[in-house]
């Protein structure tokens, strides 16, 4: 496997993933505040795209103009990029969720597939069933040469255009006013409305950012692909939900996070040999090998009541994950009056059954080392690495380290 290659691949992959970041921080920041997916965000994402689009055929791009007049008008789509699907969100949570607000989950739930299907239909009645394109523009094709590799100067801008905004958004949620509203909304609605903030403006306002980073992420993509399709927001909006599940619903960072893992395994997965790719899948059982081994014992000793904790029965506890296929499959079948040592096997079980499918996964890649996984699979391999993650750690990535929802 060539240098050159393995740097291909991670750029691509880290430019899909903070595509899926952009979409995915609309989730979340929706989640942290209401706690219900917004199931019409990836539509949003859709409209952003063919607004952009539609706005440098209007304007007639084409290499022949000046380069002010092209950054300029890169400028404008960017802008409507952004208000138009803001313009959308704000809509949308206005007349479809705030009239349902404290109702029974399941009433939001649908309206947001309602939703989604009346602006994918719309934007067919409106663009058209054929999938819109881009003018073509040299950025498009433009490219760097980085460590033998040929990188496309747009995956490089649309990293750094990603991280910009992931950091002012951090900024926003984190030390200004408006932010520090969002975080009171998410952890008790009622008593920020105490406190004098207007949770009605704050859900707006969350429903604006999200959506307009959404349009950014429509944006980006029909630049990077050169076409986006009606129906387009659907499997982007299903992989960035995925993205802000595996790095903890409801948390920013790890929204991110979760975006660049997902990124990187797709593309990883459909363009390296499968010997290659077992390393990861080694890398990923000595983890999980740790985790059974020395970070579930430790945590699971802290439950021990002072009343029981003895070392005694401290070493039975921890034996039951370092054992776990004799003492765990015992303590399940025969013992049943302790209640601990019944969770602890239970818990010990799964991760032993997890780090087994991780050695018979490793087997099988190394050998077959030369052969390929066909593209078609790659949706598949993200959601066999979101199930392998979320066994490990049922709240994602980062889900138990950061408190705030947002």
């Amino acid at each position: 496997m060539s240098l050159d290659h393995i740097v291909t691949v991670t750029i691509g992959g880290l430019t899909v993933g903070m595509i899926y970041a952009l979409v995915a921080l609309g989730y979340t920041m929706v989640y942290g505040v209401l706690e219900f997916i917004n199931f019409a965000h990836g539509e949003v994402f859709t409209v952003g795209g063919y607004v952009a689009a539609f706005t440098l055929f209007a304007l007639g791009v084409s290499d022949q103009m000046s380069t002010v007049a092209i950054i300029g008008s890169l400028l404008l789509a960017l802008v409507l990029s952004m208000a138009v699907p803001a313009a959308l969100g704000l809509l949308v949570e206005r007349v479809a969720y705030r009239p349902l607000r404290g109702r029974s989950r399941i009433m939001p739930l649908l309206s947001a597939i309602g939703v989604s299907i009346v602006l994918q239909q719309l934007i067919i009645i409106v663009f058209g069933p054929t999938p819109i394109t881009m003018p073509t523009l040299g950025i498009s094709s433009a490219s760097v040469s980085i460590l033998g590799a040929r990188i496309r100067v747009l995956a490089l801008v649309i990293i750094t255009v990603s991280v910009v905004l992931m950091a002012g958004l951090t900024y926003l949620v984190k030390a200004t006013r408006i932010g520090k509203a969002m975080r009171a909304t998410s952890q008790d609605m009622e008593a920020a409305e105490m406190m004098g903030i207007e949770t009605n403006q704050t859900i707006a306002f969350t429903f604006v950012v999200g959506s307009a980073l959404a349009g950014i992420g429509g944006l980006l993509v029909i630049m990077y692909y050169g076409s986006l399709k009606f129906d387009a927001g659907f499997l982007y909006g299903l992989k960035a939900f995925t993205a802000a599940v595996l790095g903890g619903i409801g948390n920013i960072p790890g929204a991110v996070v979760g975006a660049l893992v997902l990124g990187l395994t797709e593309t990883y997965g459909v363009s390296m040999d499968l010997g290659f790719l077992a390393w990861f899948v080694v890398a990923g059982l000595l983890m999980g090998l740790y985790v059974q081994l020395v970070l579930a014992p430790k945590k699971r000793l802290q439950h021990i009541s002072d009343d029981r904790r003895t070392p005694g029965y401290e070493r039975s506890i921890a034996n039951i994950y370092r054992l776990a296929p004799y003492l765990a499959v015992r303590t399940l079948v025969v013992e049943r009056t302790d209640a601990l040592r019944s969770v602890s096997a239970r818990h010990a079980v799964r991760l032993m059954l997890g780090n087994l499918f991780l050695v018979v996964t490793a087997a099988v890649l190394f050998a077959n080392g030369s052969s390929r996984i066909d593209t078609r699979w790659q949706p598949v391999i993200a959601f066999v690495v979101l199930m392998v993650i979320l066994m490990f750690r049922p709240s994602g990535i980062l889900g138990k380290h950061i408190t705030e929802k947002v």
